[in-house]
């Protein structure tokens, strides 16, 4: 009797459909938050996966530098990492110099991070966390395009860019300056690459790839030398601007050895060297000078016990100048070579590359011992020339192209320490 009045009173209510909502989202509620745990972990799995690649690559390059600085890889990684406060302090940390794959390559370096993941749901289902690796390696690699380099290494300004100056280069800059004011920008100074062993200062630099305390830039012709000075004598020379009436036109000068040089009227150089003993090159503003083929070479019969003997280049921005280096042979490349041993450098007494808007460059200018000042108030076209020197200072307008693509143009490679696979 009792259960046939029990069945009685159940049977309807399996008839009733009220409710039935709220009792499938009670079944469901777990699963629901279940995938809202999981999802909110996984972002969370992401952010960490990410930051502590970030701490990976910036602790291997560290252990690249500590490399460059004192040989000590592993004190560099440690201060990278402890730099950054959300890493796990339990984290698992190895640093390997000349990893497998770099065997060969005393700088690269490769750092592996283990740490635990913080997941706050999953945490709950299991006894560990789960562990999130990265992996990096870096080393020191030649890149780029440059086509400027002030290699001095002193305490002073390594590149100027002078209050009003717009200097625009397809192509990269460096300084190898540990001042502060490595690079000094108070004009515009656009560049594919800015690069400076020091600091740089200045808001008018305007690039996509600025590096301070970056590496120290090599020279690419820090094994070279000028030729020998020749013992047929080396006579100064002078053009008047009434050369042209004198010489059919203009004055051609064979390839040899002479002591000064100056230019005050119209002259063509033949295609060759031109060794200036004891002598500068002097273009005064109503001097025309030209060459298809030639380089010029500042030396000294005596440059290591008389530095100060070896002479400049100064070209006056009315000057009209049109200088091509050569193409092939030993030369290739360079227009005009300072012997490094020059020593009077000093402010006031800068080389200075300037010339009218007439005029054009073609090659390496090359002063790694002594500052040299690009002059480009009346606006010459540079657009194929490259420069080395111990500072770089650059006035007015100047622009640097990278599509000089012929063989007497010469690019740099930049030194930088950056990650490989």
């Amino acid at each position: 009797m009792a259960l046939r009045s029990a069945i009685h009173w159940i049977r309807p209510l399996l008839r009733d459909e009220r409710g039935n909502a709220l009792m499938f989202t009670a079944l469901a509620m777990p699963l629901l938050i279940g995938c809202a745990g999981l999802a909110v972990d996984t972002i969370k799995w992401v952010y960490t996966k990410r930051d502590l690649q970030a701490a990976v690559d910036a602790a291997a390059m560290a252990g690249v530098y500590g490399i460059l600085q004192n040989g000590d890889v592993n004190v560099a990684v440690d201060r990278s990492l402890a730099s950054r406060p959300g890493l796990d302090e339990k984290r698992a940390v190895s640093a390997e110099r000349s990893p497998t794959g770099h065997e060969d390559d005393p700088f690269a370096v490769r750092v592996r991070v283990t740490s635990a993941a913080k997941l706050f749901f999953s945490s709950m289902f299991l006894r560990q966390a789960p562990a999130i690796s990265a992996t990096a390696t870096a080393t020191v690699v030649e890149t780029g395009k440059f086509c400027a380099f002030a290699v001095g290494t002193g305490a002073e300004t390594g590149i100027t860019i002078k209050p009003g100056a717009d200097v625009q280069m397809e192509c990269g800059i460096a300084a190898n300056s540990p001042s502060q004011q490595g690079i000094k920008a108070d004009g515009t100074l656009t560049a594919t690459r800015v690069a400076s062993y020091g600091g740089m200062v200045g808001e008018g630099i305007k690039s996509p790839g600025v590096r301070r305390y970056a590496l120290r830039q090599k020279d690419p012709l820090a094994k070279t030398e000028p030729p020998l000075i020749p013992n047929t004598g080396c006579p100064n020379v002078t053009v008047n601007p009434d050369a042209a009436k004198l010489n059919n036109g203009r004055l051609a000068l064979e390839p040899g050895c002479y002591g000064n040089m100056v230019v005050n009227g119209p002259v063509f150089l033949k295609d060759g060297e031109y060794i200036l003993s004891r002598g500068s090159l002097l273009v005064g503003p109503t001097g025309e000078i030209s060459c298809r083929s030639c380089t010029i070479f500042l030396t000294s019969d005596e440059p290591l016990s008389d530095p100060g003997s070896i002479g400049k280049v100064k070209i006056d921005h009315h000057a009209k100048v049109k200088l091509t280096a050569p193409s092939q042979g030993p030369n290739a490349g360079i227009l005009i070579y300072q012997d490094r041993h020059a020593g009077n450098d000093h402010d006031g007494a800068e080389n200075i590359i300037g010339g009218n808007s007439f005029s054009e460059l073609k090659g390496l200018v090359y002063l790694p011992a002594e500052t040299i000042r690009i002059d480009g108030e009346n606006a010459p076209d540079v657009q194929c020339a490259r420069f080395l020197g111990k500072r770089l200072i650059f006035q007015g307008k100047v622009m640097i192209a990278d599509s000089c693509s012929s063989a007497n143009i010469m690019n740099f490679r930049g030194t930088e320490v950056k990650l490989v696979s």
